[in-house]
């Protein structure tokens, strides 16, 4: 994000961009891009760890309330993940900003989370509580989706200056670690193995400028904000590296924001400018943030937009690109689409889905974090989830099994295939479970046997109770290929027999062993 030297400027073009896109829809039975809808999204992160099967992408949520907070304002981080590009899994609060206690409140920025050893490392910046500068902090758990806590206690970095922000971590070959940051500069670190300082002996006391030049970064911004040169560096920097090349991707050029490019053979430079990857264009947002990462064979660029219905400059949303690089190993330009990416893979409606994993969501929220729980709330009469490319198969499915819990003692969940007009397969009425806090599972029969593959779209229908202002909350889903009637008790063995088995909640088991389970549609013990 852009400092208090360019605020008026800013400022004056959100207005603008607010305007534009309040001519603005969502086409949401078409559009890809964004890839979240549900909040905005900013300053994207995409990561892939070794050993899991997932694409991750940290970001900052965008929380800005026209009159209210007119600047940027967010307030939490957000992690979400997905399997197959189109459908995304929002893992909750995974990183809230009441996390650190060495940072002003709505300052929630620019972040990046790199794995080394056991333990993931959610670098993020913000701003002093009591200072008028900015600082970097880390973030530390077990787990990719966190949640997690602020193990150090104090910033990373802190230099008593602005413009220390985006950083972005990159962990070469030989396992050091590098700390990139910077606006209207591009400074670096060596992070020592604990990730929570840095090495002291370099630098001006550890820490590295990269000159601001025109060979390094196409251009030099003057003092009165004019460009001498093609291109240079605003902010944002991305390090990665391909084969034996390194990159440091960055947001260019000033107001409006493009992304260029650099490229060197060592991660400490020297840098040679390369051009741009993204050219300036009519995306809602004068900022911009990108990321790149290679996930299952094929390259992906990540960005922000202000395309989101309501969203601009301040309140902007995640999109992504495919793309492949030149022979020589730079990166071509690439276009901001509506379009996105093709999904790689397809959904199984026989596992269990969360239901916070969706390719749309248009009026529902999602709350949480990976201790307490996540869930969608705030179900309304107009709001209503999609996810996509869900593979049936040749039988189909017959019932449907959720949890959730709700006071209400009416309300319903719709689901249709492919879009809110699409064939209605299922009606299914959700009663009281005696608290919004208290979950239960419930199977319910189809109306119609879906085969193939279908987007699948929810709505909801019911008024939301005053205690909670949701019809229910939703934990997760799961189709079956079996009644949910239960028709008898028996007592079987359980080997050798040629018969479909499954749990209590509909999902299929290979082998049962001791307990009560459904075989043939008929409950059964087995001992």
């Amino acid at each position: 994000m852009l400092y208090e030297q360019s605020q008026k400027m800013k400022h004056t073009k959100s207005i603008l961009f607010a305007a534009s896109c309040m001519l603005q829809t969502f086409v949401f039975t078409h559009a890809q891009n964004p890839i979240i809808t549900h909040c905005y999204t900013a300053d994207p992160a995409p990561m892939v760890f070794e050993g899991n099967d997932s694409l991750y992408v940290y970001c900052d949520q965008d929380m800005n309330i026209p009159g209210v907070h007119d600047y940027y304002y967010m307030d939490r981080w957000r992690v979400y993940s997905t399997v197959d590009m189109v459908n995304w899994t929002d893992h909750g609060e995974a990183m809230p900003r009441s996390a650190f206690s060495w940072m002003k409140q709505g300052t929630a920025w620019a972040s990046q989370c790199v794995k080394k050893g056991d333990y993931y490392y959610w670098f993020m910046c913000c701003e002093s509580p009591k200072y008028a500068w900015n600082q970097i902090g880390v973030g530390r758990s077990k787990s990719p989706s966190g949640p997690f806590t602020d193990f150090k206690r104090s910033p990373v970095v802190t230099t008593g200056t602005m413009g220390d922000i985006d950083p972005t971590v990159f962990i070469d070959d030989d396992g050091q670690a590098y700390l990139y940051y910077g606006n209207n500069k591009c400074q670096y670190v060596k992070l020592n193995s604990y990730m929570i300082n840095y090495d002291t002996s370099i630098g001006n006391k550890g820490i590295v400028t990269i000159p601001m030049t025109k060979e390094t970064f196409g251009g030099v911004k003057q003092s009165d904000g004019t460009i001498d040169g093609e291109d240079c560096m605003e902010e944002g920097p991305w390090l990665d590296k391909r084969g034996d090349n390194y990159y440091l991707i960055y947001a260019a050029g000033g107001i409006p924001e493009h992304i260029s490019y650099s490229m060197s053979k060592s991660p400490e430079g020297p840098w040679e400018y390369k051009g741009k990857i993204m050219y300036d264009q009519n995306t809602g947002s004068f900022t911009n943030h990108a990321g790149i990462v290679n996930y299952k064979g094929r390259d992906y660029f990540f960005y922000h937009t202000g395309w989101l219905k309501g969203g601009g400059g301040f309140n902007r949303s995640i999109s992504v690109e495919e793309f492949k690089f030149n022979a020589d190993g730079t990166i071509p330009e690439i276009k901001a689409t509506r379009e996105g990416v093709a999904p790689i893979a397809t959904m199984s409606p026989y596992l269990c889905q969360q239901a916070e994993t969706m390719n749309s969501g248009i009026g529902v929220e999602v709350v949480g974090n990976e201790s307490t729980g996540v869930y969608v709330t705030h179900l309304h009469n107009t709001d209503s989830i999609r996810v996509r490319n869900v593979d049936f198969g040749s039988e189909g499915a017959q019932s449907f099994t959720m949890r959730f819990a709700s006071v209400q003692r009416s309300g319903y969940l719709m689901v249709r295939l492919g879009h809110a007009k699409g064939k209605l397969i299922g009606k299914f009425k959700i009663e009281s479970t005696g608290g919004e806090s208290v979950w239960e599972e419930k199977s319910f029969d189809l109306s119609y046997i879906p085969t193939g593959i279908h987007d699948l779209h929810f709505s909801f229908v019911g008024t939301p109770s005053s205690e909670g202002n949701t019809i229910f909350n939703w934990d997760w889903w799961l189709f079956n290929d079996a009644p949910s009637a239960i028709s008898s008790v028996e007592l079987e063995s359980g080997e050798g027999q040629p018969a479909r088995w499954y749990d209590l909640t509909g999902r299929r088991i290979i082998t049962p062993k001791s307990g009560i389970y459904i075989r043939n549609g008929k409950k059964v013990v087995v001992r």
